[in-house]
């Protein structure tokens, strides 16, 4: 926005120009109900059964009357001046200003000066900065939005990223990318790049009114973000989550061992597997020249499929881990309507229910003794061998 002295320029940073905005009830509501709803379905899906109905049974014989409300409303006030800051702050950055004159360089914010300390103002003046730097973090290009102008004074330095402030009179944002379609994200050379980065507002105005200041670039030297194709990290993690969701589907397929009780009683393992797995993932592919977004998502679908992988991994894991000398267990042979039950001659030992009829079973009377090899590892759950029993089964069948 230029003043009525056409060499004074007023700019806002486009990333709150380009946003679709929120409303304050809508964005509470995000705050607060999200989380409960999600907190609330993970303990439905965990909790077991009768630990649900003596909750709701105790929930439902609770004296609200000896509640300290005193402290409920404290703590509601607490929250709630928290959700007021994180609104205001919000507010506050989108009137954020960078003004360009004939005097110097000025950042403002509408903080009050008690906030002041979070988000500083500053002002450098023509005279006193000696040079400007163009670089980019770590010395990779993905796109010009990540490219910083450092302004040396003898004041001290600061850092602005360029193309982020936008005259907020003329900028057009741009619409919007939301689709369901999976495609790449687009890739820039480093020549498109320092382009963009050259028309920005910031830059035109200092070649044209400053031209006394050095502009220093870095970016001739620095690497262009690629495709994910074209990188070694991209592809080596393409491959990984491929061979992950391959080795998942033969060893559930073929694998020796099986669950007793249901794999969801087992989901925490899952998710610490896959948050590890993700994490890890990410900090290796950040040494990599995909943009943020890719290398993001790339480190998401490893640990999903990390997870997915730890399903029939962690039978592996815990019948390697199992300490017993013998894991060799009797059961009984019994049956129900709906197939053979294997019940352990030891109590502290799990049911297998986990058979359907088959006249491999005629041969047993209720009652006889059938050998199962049973484990117990490092994850803690039972587990069976039940190639044995399979092979045999099918093995009538030929």
């Amino acid at each position: 926005m230029e003043t009525k002295d056409r060499r004074t320029l007023v700019l806002a940073d486009k990333r709150w120009l380009s946003a679709r905005h929120m409303s304050p009830a809508l964005f509470i509501f995000f705050i607060l109900g999200v989380p409960i709803v999600v907190l609330t379905g993970v303990l439905v899906f965990l909790a077991p059964d009768a630990a649900l109905e003596s909750a709701l049974v105790r929930l439902s014989h609770f004296d609200w009357s000896k509640v300290n409300w005193g402290k409920g409303v404290g703590a509601l006030a607490m929250l709630g001046a928290a959700l007021c800051q994180l609104i205001y702050f919000r507010w506050s950055e989108k009137r954020e200003r960078l003004t360009l004159s004939s005097e110097g360089i000025r950042y403002t914010t509408p903080l009050p000066d008690s906030l002041k300390h979070l988000h500083p103002d500053w002002f450098l003046s023509w005279h006193e900065i000696s040079r400007v730097e163009l670089s980019a973090p770590k010395g990779h290009l993905a796109n010009a939005n990540v490219v910083s102008m450092t302004f040396y004074a003898s004041s001290g330095k600061r850092r602005i990223c360029p193309v982020m402030w936008v005259d907020p009179l003329t900028y057009l944002r741009p619409a919007s990318r939301f689709s369901f379609r999976l495609s790449a994200l687009p890739t820039y050379s480093r020549d498109e790049i320092v382009s963009e980065v050259m028309a920005s507002a910031v830059l035109r105005y200092v070649t044209e009114h400053q031209p006394q200041i050095a502009i220093e670039s870095r970016l001739e030297k620095m690497v262009s973000a690629t495709s994910l194709e074209k990188d070694r990290h991209g592809r080596i993690a393409i491959a990984i989550i491929f061979g992950l969701m391959l080795y998942a589907f033969m060893d559930t397929l073929a694998g020796p061992e099986s669950y007793i009780d249901a794999p969801s009683s087992l989901l925490h393992i899952y998710i610490v597997t896959g948050v590890l797995g993700a994490l890890l993932s990410w900090a290796w592919l950040r040494r990599s020249l995909l943009p943020v977004a890719e290398r993001a998502g790339l480190a998401f679908l490893v640990g999903l499929v990390v997870g997915v992988a730890m399903v029939p991994g962690a039978l592996h894991i815990n019948a390697y881990t199992d300490s017993a000398t013998s894991s060799h267990h009797d059961y009984l042979v019994t049956f129900d309507a709906e197939g053979v039950v294997l019940r352990p001659v030891n109590d502290s030992l799990p049911s297998i229910d986990y058979f359907a009829r088959h006249h491999y079973w005629d041969k047993y009377a209720k009652g006889d003794v059938y050998p199962v090899q049973v484990h117990r590892g490092i994850f803690g759950f039972y587990q069976f061998n039940s190639s044995v029993i399979i092979d045999d089964i099918h093995g009538l069948d030929r």
